[in-house]
């Protein structure tokens, strides 16, 4: 029986992914191994995945059964002499279920060199046992380092995200890093937001990297990004964020107008793979931060209205001051003018939309003409979502509005849009 466990331990340790042994490499007559098997699990020294929980059953993906539950199995397990002799790397790829063996926390804990993994943090939360699929929390703040340096691609939808270091950047080995997913997390009582990654991609940064890392940890009651997690399981996302849907709104929106003028409403249209850099919620809670946003915000709306759009059907300047000069009218005044032509049942959602298009240009100008020194305060997260809602439910209005027109019937609202399943967090 020692030397069935051993072999485990070793298979486990010695692969760079920290695999489980298939039983059937654990000895010739499977009733012998069965037996053996049952022994160890009742010393609670080996677990065993069943693959019934995950696709793949040679990684630990998540929290084992209870003991009782994996011996319950194993006694029921049936597997024919033939197949458990012929069980070669060829039949695991193409068998529907295959049974893996790993050596246990408890047991893990008495064998491994902790200074093999002492620059490797996370590695070693492998090699100690832990679920593959278990995440961990980091402040926001992690991420910065990677958006703001053009040697890396990163890339977030504000449910989730990769980073990897740019081919034709000169990127030392140290810093050649590659993160294949991370997704968002939230603590349950105030709902702030965190970077949430699962040990499997953490483990395959680089030493220097998955130190980086470790000073942002964050622990406590969190919880995964809804779709972040359905996603991980290999479902299809409930719904999508709400910068995602500004964007999608202004594009449908230009496709509208075209087809009622022949013109664009707005000079620039964005979708999920094209949106700005920076628009998505902060990354750190900064008076700066807030405020160019804000900025950001205005240049995709009011400085993004297509003053061509208005030239035949409103009146671009005020009339002469008293000095005699034309002062030109804005662009959310063309956009009002346009629209008060439209007869509304209710005109509310539009005095709404148009009051919240200037409410967000407006904070802009204060923020032109001063220096100031910067402020940190977690207020500023909570700040920009509501900004942001503002700003999503006044675009959203415009679409609504135009879709009234007769020209833009049969344009294709996508179904998450239409039914409205936005995730404003």
């Amino acid at each position: 029986m020692s030397e069935i466990l051993e072999k485990i331990t070793s298979f486990y340790i010695n692969l760079h992914d920290f695999n489980g042994i298939h039983i059937s490499g654990l000895g010739e007559d499977f009733e012998e191994v069965r037996k053996d098997l049952i022994k160890l699990l009742e010393s609670e020294t080996i677990i065993i995945n069943f693959g019934d929980r995950h696709p793949n059953p040679h990684i630990l993906a998540f929290e084992p059964e209870s003991i009782k539950e994996q011996i319950e199995k194993l006694k029921n397990l049936k597997f024919p002499a033939a197949e458990y002799r012929n069980h070669g790397i060829l039949k695991i790829q193409t068998n529907a279920v295959s049974y893996c063996v790993y050596p246990s926390r408890n047991y893990l804990r008495t064998k491994i060199n902790h200074t093999r993994y002492q620059d490797r943090p996370f590695t070693l939360l492998l090699a100690l046992g832990e679920p593959q699929l278990s995440f961990r929390s980091f402040n926001l703040r992690v991420l910065e380092f990677y958006r703001n340096d053009p040697r890396y691609s990163f890339d977030t939808n504000d449910i989730q995200g990769h980073i990897s270091s740019n081919s034709e950047s000169s990127v030392h080995k140290q810093d050649d890093t590659f993160l294949q997913t991370f997704g968002f997390a939230f603590d349950r009582e105030v709902k702030n937001r965190y970077v949430a990654v699962y040990l499997r991609y953490l483990s395959d940064l680089t030493p220097e990297h998955q130190q980086r890392w470790k000073l942002d940890e964050v622990t406590g009651d969190i919880f995964l990004h809804p779709d972040y997690a359905r996603t991980s399981a290999g479902h299809w996302p409930e719904k999508e964020s709400m910068f995602v849907a500004f964007c999608e709104e202004i594009k449908i929106i230009n496709e509208m107008a075209s087809r009622i003028s022949g013109k664009p409403l707005f000079c620039n249209t964005y979708d999920q793979e094209n949106k700005p850099r920076n628009f998505g919620f902060l990354i750190r809670p900064m008076l700066t931060e807030y405020e160019d946003f804000g900025i950001l915000l205005d240049k995709m709306i009011a400085d993004n209205l297509n003053r061509k759009f208005f030239e035949d059907k409103v009146t671009p300047f005020y009339f002469e001051d008293s000095d005699g000069v034309r002062r030109q009218k804005g662009t959310i005044s063309l956009l009002e003018e346009w629209l008060k032509k439209v007869r509304f049942d209710d005109p509310a959602p539009f005095n709404e939309m148009i009051s919240d298009f200037r409410a967000i240009h407006n904070k802009r100008h204060p923020v032109a003409h001063r220096v100031a020194e910067d402020v940190w305060d977690n207020k500023y997260f909570k700040e920009q979502r509501e900004l942001m809602m503002k700003a999503y439910g006044a675009i959203r209005t415009l679409r609504l509005i135009l879709a009234n027109h007769p020209k833009t019937k049969g344009i294709n609202i996508p179904d998450w849009l239409f039914e409205g399943k936005i995730w404003t967090y």
